[in-house]
């Protein structure tokens, strides 16, 4: 083998001599640090004639490191061309775990090839030529002469972390491949090492868990014990032959836990001395100060929420079981059962006294209640009084304990209203007379000289829309008004004695009367004329002035018995009934002729009202004998003549022989109506008329409804006031009927003549007239003449 003149120059140091014309090219070689036991072979060839080479083998430098200047340690390798060699050379560098021995042809190579690198350079025309380097992977990090064989490494060390572990080792039992030989060769480490019965010891506290073989481990290693047992082998604190403690784990490895140790923990919530059962936390370690273990054979209380309730306390009479012997007040054996006290009416219990140490008698004396029948809070002063004890319910319409009202179906009667300017009692003082002084008088009889003739039997009364004038009309022609209050009334009768100088200093009568007609129904229209209705068809207006009366005749011969007039516009229009059933309406003033017949039915009309022209009611009587009343509404369109019949009404309970003699409005869905027989019935809106039986069997002959609109709250409103032509000694009377019953007053005082009474008449503000046989009118209020 020809040879090149090979300098090996580590740290690149050029050791070779060389003339300064030859050329040469030094090459330098980086390999991993911490290669120091391995080698080197270096192999030359010429890149022409390949038999051309040189080889060599070179230790790494002892100790060689990376520094900042130098990343990995160097070999550098010099070639000095020689005579013969071409221009181009190859080098290759191989590394070797061990070292190398002897060169060429002689070279001994005991370890393992892990890296070779090689390229072709070309000599310099003169001097030295650096290149750029060749680098080896030569990884020894364990410093023990072999290369790591993990990754792309082509080593011969399994763990080189470990210089303890290489081919160069022996094999140890310590459960690591110590020879490197057990992954090469698919071996488990501690290979060839005879095994004997073990147990795995994963605590390493001495005792093992399942049973196993292998080796006998070498001093410091761990994981196998001679004993086995272990009930948890990942806590050493665990383990056959430990002591147990109160941790929630079997320390011992006897099937139990925490034995020995009380772990529970209780309160005495009630702080009586005795724990609740309830109350139990169950752990190791006191939750806190308020807990304690239970004492041995200690009772627990029945009820720690009261310290009342404890073990050994005296039962007390208190619904609770004072004792905890699971009865509750067993030393009170009446207690629930029913009992009674002398002079008490109702039945009561046996219960706990309020010392707790007895039971008494809960008996109580009985809530007195009294009917209430007019629903004002006030019960019946006069009324038998409802005893309710305890147990039972009161009676509907009953209040307790008040009972001061004297007319318990009037509402605007009891013993807590004010008094107020009706002529009722309205505080159940007994009388009327602490009515204000600025009602201004009582209900009693006017007194004038042209009323009270015992030739005057007033028949009908009217009233203006203020309350004034007032007219009175009656048999003969008599005719009067009361212009204002507090005045004389002025008379324009018929037939009564001209005197200049009445006595007590009313005006003269007046000539300009009416005629000797038997007047029996009035009307007042706004501008205080006065529109009247008699017998035999006649029909009369005065002005109450000097002007004449305007008497004229329906084309009728029946007697007129109800009216009711409207004004519209400056025209009065006013609608008449006559007992022959027929339903007239009269334009008062009207050209040609202002009468009109709206209808002609087979029943007797002896009444009429209404609040508009488009409804009217009317009420009156067959021909025939019995079931005689009669009730009807009429639907009038203001000036046409109505098509079809009135709509008939009926009543509940069936109507009573005899007549209905008048009805009154008070809303348009609330009226009365009165007849014979002391018969009254209500009204309200629909066509069925509900009867109501006056204390006696007398005759009505008038009603009127108060109604105040502008307050809904009245207790007045919807109550009904009518006066009967009783005779024979007790004289007509004035009746109230509320939606209750018949109530008390207004009474009718001062000189009351034993004779029938004829109409009434009611004011917006609730005044009223009545008038009757003998000269007889009413008044409230009156002042006393």
């Amino acid at each position: 083998m020809r040879r090149l003149a090979l300098c090996l120059l580590p740290l690149l140091v050029l050791a070779c001599s060389k003339s300064k014309e030859q050329a040469a090219v030094r090459i330098r070689v980086q390999y991993t640090s911490g290669f120091q036991k391995g080698c080197f072979k270096v192999v030359v060839q010429d890149d022409a004639n390949p038999d051309l080479k040189l080889e060599e083998v070179v230790a790494p430098k002892q100790r060689a490191t990376a520094t900042s200047e130098v990343p990995s340690p160097i070999l550098t390798v010099a070639v000095v061309k020689k005579d013969g060699w071409s221009n181009k050379f190859k080098v290759t560098v191989t590394a070797y775990e061990r070292p190398c021995a002897g060169s060429g042809e002689t070279l001994a190579v005991a370890g393992q090839q892990v890296d070779s690198a090689e390229n072709v350079f070309e000599f310099p025309s003169e001097d030295v030529k650096d290149v750029a380097a060749l680098t080896l992977v030569t990884v020894d990090a364990d410093d023990d002469g072999f290369v790591s064989m993990a990754g792309d490494k082509k080593g011969t060390d399994c763990d080189d972390t470990n210089s303890m572990r290489n081919p160069g080792q022996a094999e140890l039992c310590d459960d690591k491949d110590n020879n490197c030989v057990g992954l090469v060769e698919g071996r488990e480490a501690d290979e060839g090492l005879p095994k004997v019965p073990m147990f795995l010891d994963g605590d390493k506290d001495g005792v093992g868990r399942e049973a196993t073989t292998h080796c006998v481990p070498e001093a410091g290693v761990t994981g196998y014990a001679d004993v086995g047992g272990d009930c948890k082998d990942d806590d050493a604190n665990i383990a056959p032959n430990k002591p147990e403690v109160c941790d929630n784990f079997d320390n011992n490895c006897d099937g139990n836990t925490d034995e020995g140790h009380d772990k529970n923990w209780y309160k005495d919530v009630d702080q009586d001395g005795v724990v609740g059962a309830n109350s139990v936390v169950t752990q190791c370690d006191r939750p806190d100060d308020s807990y304690r273990n239970r004492l041995q054979n200690e009772v627990f209380d029945c009820n720690d929420a009261d310290g009342n309730n404890t073990p050994g306390k005296v039962e007390l009479c208190d619904n609770a079981d004072n004792n905890c012997d699971q009865n509750v007040d067993e030393l009170f054996p009446t207690k629930n059962t029913v009992c009674n006290i002398s002079g008490v009416s109702c039945t009561g219990t046996w219960v706990c006294n309020a010392a707790q140490s007895a039971v008494e008698c809960n008996a109580r004396a009985p809530r007195l209640f009294y009917p209430d029948r007019d629903g004002d809070g006030d019960g019946d002063q006069n009324a038998t009084v409802d005893e309710v004890c305890a147990n039972e319910t009161p009676q509907l319409g009953h209040v307790e304990n008040l009972h001061g009202d004297c007319d318990d179906v009037d509402p605007a009667a009891n013993s807590g209203l004010a008094e107020v300017c009706d002529a009722i009692d309205n505080n159940c003082s007994g009388s009327v007379s602490d009515e204000p002084l600025s009602c201004g008088g009582t209900l009693r009889d006017v007194v004038s000289y042209h009323l009270t003739s015992d030739s005057q039997d007033w028949r009908t009364v009217a009233v203006g829309q203020t309350g004034y004038p007032v007219w009175v009309a009656g048999r003969g022609g008599k005719l009067a008004v009361r212009k204002a209050a507090n005045q004389k009334f002025e008379s324009f009768s018929f037939g009564d004695p001209a005197n200049p100088s009445p006595p007590d200093g009313s005006p003269p009568l007046n000539a300009n009367n009416c005629g000797d007609h038997n007047w029996t129904v009035s009307w007042v229209d706004s501008q205080g004329r006065v529109i009247l209705g008699g017998e035999g068809g006649w029909v009369a207006e005065h002005a109450g002035t000097s002007a004449p009366c305007g008497p004229g005749t329906l084309p009728t011969s029946q007697n007129i018995t109800g009216m009711v007039g409207f004004e519209s516009g400056g025209v009065r229009t006013v609608y008449l009934s006559d007992t022959n059933g027929r339903l007239y309406r009269w334009v008062v003033g009207g050209a040609g002729n202002p009468f009109m017949e709206l209808n002609d039915n087979i029943n007797n009309l002896y009444g009429l009202h209404a609040l508009r022209e488009d409804f009217m009611l009317a009420v009156g009587a067959s021909s025939g004998g019995g079931d005689k009343q009669r009730f009807v509404s009429y639907a009038v369109t203001t000036g046409t003549t109505p098509t079809g019949t009135p709509t008939g009404h009926t009543s509940t309970p069936p109507n009573v022989n005899g007549k209905a003699t008048a009805v009154w409005m008070g809303d348009a869905d609330k009226a009365c109506a009165v007849g014979e027989g002391g018969a009254v019935w209500r009204w309200d809106g629909v066509t069925t008329w509900d009867k109501t039986d006056a204390p006696s069997a007398f005759d009505f002959t008038s009603v009127v409804m108060r109604y105040d609109t502008s307050n809904a709250q009245n207790p007045l409103n919807e109550q009904c006031y009518m006066v009967d032509k009783r005779t024979g000694g007790t004289g007509g009377k004035l009746h109230r009927l509320t939606p209750y019953g018949w109530a008390k007053g207004p009474d009718l005082t001062g000189s009351l003549a034993n004779v029938p009474l004829n109409d009434i008449a009611i004011t917006a503000t609730g005044d009223l007239w009545i008038v009757g046989e003998d000269g007889r009118v009413f008044h409230y209020p009156e002042p006393s003449p």
